[in-house]
């Protein structure tokens, strides 16, 4: 009994000095990175251009002011880890029936990216082979699983919207990234931004980031109704960020031109809480004047090194 006992003993105190060097280990660090929204409007430049007229009978031409490139080196210049993007063509003759998501993970460099196409066109008079338009995430970092949810719309000849989630192994820490295109009719994002709501709800606890173009007016002061769903479960990234930018105070992302300042914010990043906003920015340079008709919005954050363990569950 007494050799038990002691055993016992033993076991008890190396259990004891384990839990006390478990806790004494030191807790990650934070994985920091930079996430961007962008919707390039599937190439198009503000290049001053005359369209050449459709021919009968015949697909239409590519957009006169058509630059992919152009997109791609506006995020080239911001550096991101992961983008979010709205407005990507697959095969369309407007966009020269390129493969979009495709060209621009190769032209980032990224070999990680995930594509939703929330509209899916058999040939018609858009293009003579299967074509779709959509969201894509396009990231540095492994993306382990991608899925997306189709939105409701108040009225049957609505566009289709959808969101976009990548479940992303960020050194470790597995995050959660979405990416959505709401409709411009309020009283479809109404219903859409609900639809988010419930996907939001019943994903897996950990950090969460949703970035995208919501077509809603929010302001650095006000909240638009249809966005009360996302602020119920989000921060925003710009009014989290600790120095507002001075020249765009309200972080007006809409429209970009090669002159003349944006007046709407319809572009956001959102975050959970426990993830860090460092910093957030809308570039508005000759670069990003030219690209597309939106400006990007970047923010650099920081994960919770406490996240850290994909894989173990």
């Amino acid at each position: 009994m007494r050799r038990r006992a002691l055993t016992a003993a033993f076991v008890l105190a190396a259990l004891g000095e384990a839990a006390a060097a478990q806790a004494q280990e030191p807790q990650a660090k934070p994985r920091e990175l930079r996430v961007m929204s962008y919707n390039i409007k599937h190439g198009q430049t503000n290049t001053p251009c005359t369209q050449p007229p459709r021919i009968p009978g015949q697909d239409p031409f590519p957009d006169c002011n058509l630059n992919l490139q152009a997109s791609i080196d506006v995020i080239r210049a911001q550096d991101p880890d992961i983008v979010g993007m709205e407005e990507i063509d697959r095969f369309w003759a407007r966009s020269g029936y390129v493969d979009e998501p495709a060209e621009i993970a190769a032209g980032l460099g990224m070999e990680h990216y995930c594509y939703a196409a929330n509209l899916n066109h058999p040939p018609d008079s858009h293009s003579s082979i299967p074509h779709q338009y959509g969201v894509l995430i396009v990231s540095r970092f492994p993306i382990l699983e991608c899925t997306n949810t189709l939105l409701r719309k108040a009225t049957s000849n609505a566009e289709q919207r959808g969101l976009l989630k990548a479940r992303i192994n960020v050194r470790g820490v597995p995050l959660q990234f979405y990416t959505t295109h709401l409709h411009t009719a309020q009283a479809d994002r109404l219903l859409q931004t609900e639809d988010i709501a419930v996907v939001i709800d019943a994903a897996p606890e950990g950090p969460k980031v949703l970035v995208g173009d919501f077509n809603a007016r929010s302001t650095f002061t006000t909240t638009v109704p249809e966005m009360l769903p996302i602020y119920a479960r989000f921060l925003d990234a710009w009014r989290e960020a600790p120095l507002p930018d001075a020249d765009n105070p309200n972080g007006f992302t809409s429209p970009a031109r090669l002159v003349g300042n944006p007046t709407s914010r319809i572009d956001y990043v959102f975050v959970t809480s426990g993830v860090d906003v460092t910093g957030t920015r809308v570039p508005i340079d000759p670069q990003t004047r030219l690209a597309a008709d939106h400006y990007p919005v970047v923010s650099d954050i920081a994960l919770p090194g406490s996240g850290v363990g994909i894989g173990r569950k």
